[in-house]
């Protein structure tokens, strides 16, 4: 949108009276465009007058209201009514209000709405975030696609803040550094004081709120699985600190990912090179707990290697390029024990019904703070499974509640990379398989299950 120019006043500043007098004013020149102008006040403001207006509000209304919430087969009514908020801006001295409705950027979002929706609503996020004034998503928070209260409320502060900066000056849209300090900006405002809530920041209310809906998610469906969520949400309000033998913990992850070093060729199957399997083998740091007697012939002869290499290729530390698999900004970073503890925190199984079967057995081992029984373990899981509606089906037969072979599949389908990691430990034979979680593992359970509880929701449940 360019430089906006500064309003003659702005919106705290004015009153209903001010609202009342600007409409008097229009409609001494014309009556229908006064009754239009009152229109696009009460849409904007909900009847409560021009001092609560804001510049996301504005936008909002501009660049999504008008195109996807109007039913009317006129022609133009977009740019007609844009051109009223203006008008009605203009008479109450909201000078950057008015300039952003007859902007080349309100315009293009019009036109690209006029194209599909889909060109129409990138176009809408392309100009919000050129904006300045949506909130970026910050290193240690993200914005979810559906919100709470809490975090609406949440947001449109941070919104107001970054308005605040825009007019003030010491956001720059477009100038040297502005997304940097537009992040810093965003972060004071959301780590700020909570106006009502005593003792919390927005950022406290926000993961609170989020933590009691993914209990209240369970609940509705699941009431063992929403006491297993209850039990342990206040330990998820703040985070998790990194175990303190992070290093020991992590260290088949850091050595593998230091000793594999930027680029290794792969054969035609798509598997490391004997030669480089043998040395990997050869220098790790543990003893592999899979492998069998004599050195490996291939990747698949060394059970730890294959296990991590696929693990942290399916994370996207490493990414096949041809014939070769290249170590990835994600995989050096991922070289620091914290670093590769995050990395393991994040990607606690694969997303969906792998991720929900080892949060659920998270949930118990954390409950029972000692060894369980797998069989226990896996029938109670899929109990949960069928009450929150997961099913499964074989050979394009019906569908059903998965059972415990689907569980424990699921589980040690992760197992591996949670063993090697000393996350959990294994004990008694097949007949009487019991699973724990070291010290280290409860926090990384912790940690994964405040990944979930407390991260962005992209949908209802």
């Amino acid at each position: 949108m360019g430089e906006l120019p500064p309003n003659c006043r702005e919106p705290n500043e004015l009153s209903a009276a001010d609202g009342q007098e600007a409409m008097g004013r229009i409609g001494e020149r014309d009556a229908g465009l006064a009754r239009e102008a009152s229109h696009v006040l009460e849409s904007l403001t909900w009847g409560e007058g021009p001092q609560v207006l804001r510049q996301a509000g504005v936008q909002d209304w501009l660049w999504y209201v008008l195109a996807t919430k109007y039913l009317t087969d006129e022609v133009g009514y977009i740019s007609r009514l844009a051109e009223v908020a203006a008008v009605l801006f203009d008479e109450l001295g909201l000078c950057r209000f008015a300039a952003i409705c007859r902007s080349d950027t309100t315009r293009g979002v019009h036109a690209a709405f006029g194209e599909s929706n889909a060109a129409g609503l990138a176009a809408m996020r392309k100009a919000k975030d050129a904006s300045g004034i949506e909130p970026p998503d910050l290193d240690d928070f993200e914005w979810g696609a559906v919100m709470g209260y809490a975090e609406s409320t949440a947001r449109s502060a941070v919104e107001d803040a970054l308005e605040a900066a825009n007019v003030s000056g010491r956001l720059v849209v477009g100038g040297r550094g502005w997304r940097r300090i537009q992040a810093e900006i965003a972060a004071e405002a959301f780590d700020g004081d909570h106006p009502v809530e005593p003792d919390q920041s927005w950022r406290t209310a926000v993961v609170t709120e989020r933590v009691q809906q993914w209990v209240d998610g369970a609940e509705r469906r699941c009431e063992p699985l929403a006491a297993l969520r209850g039990r342990v949400a206040n330990r998820l309000l703040h985070p998790i600190e990194t175990p303190a033998g992070v290093g020991s913990m992590m260290l088949p992850v850091t050595w593998f990912l230091t000793s594999f070093g930027d680029e290794q060729p792969l054969t035609q199957a798509g598997y490391l090179p004997p030669a480089v399997v043998r040395r990997f083998h050869a220098e790790a740091p543990c003893d592999d707990p899979w492998a069998s007697d004599g050195p490996p012939r291939t990747e698949i002869d060394a059970p730890m290697v294959h296990q991590l290499r696929s693990w942290l290729q399916s994370v996207g530390a490493l990414r096949k390029h041809n014939k070769t698999l290249r170590r990835t900004k994600l995989g050096t970073t991922a070289a620091n024990p914290g670093e590769a503890w995050r990395l393991l925190v994040s990607n606690l199984g694969e997303p969906g019904w792998d991720r929900f079967v080892v949060e659920c057995c998270g949930l118990m081992l954390l409950d029972r703070s000692g060894p369980v029984a797998t069989r226990e373990l896996f029938a109670d899981v899929a109990g949960m499974a069928a009450d929150m509606g997961w099913a499964t089906s074989e050979n394009g037969g019906p569908r059903r509640p998965p059972g415990e072979h689907e569980v424990s599949r699921a589980f040690h389908g992760s197992s591996r990379i949670l063993r090697l990691c000393g996350v959990v430990a294994e004990s008694g034979d097949w007949r009487d398989r019991r699973v724990e979680l070291s010290v280290e593992g409860e926090a990384t359970v912790l940690a994964a299950l405040r990944v979930s509880a407390a991260g962005p929701r992209s949908g209802p449940w």
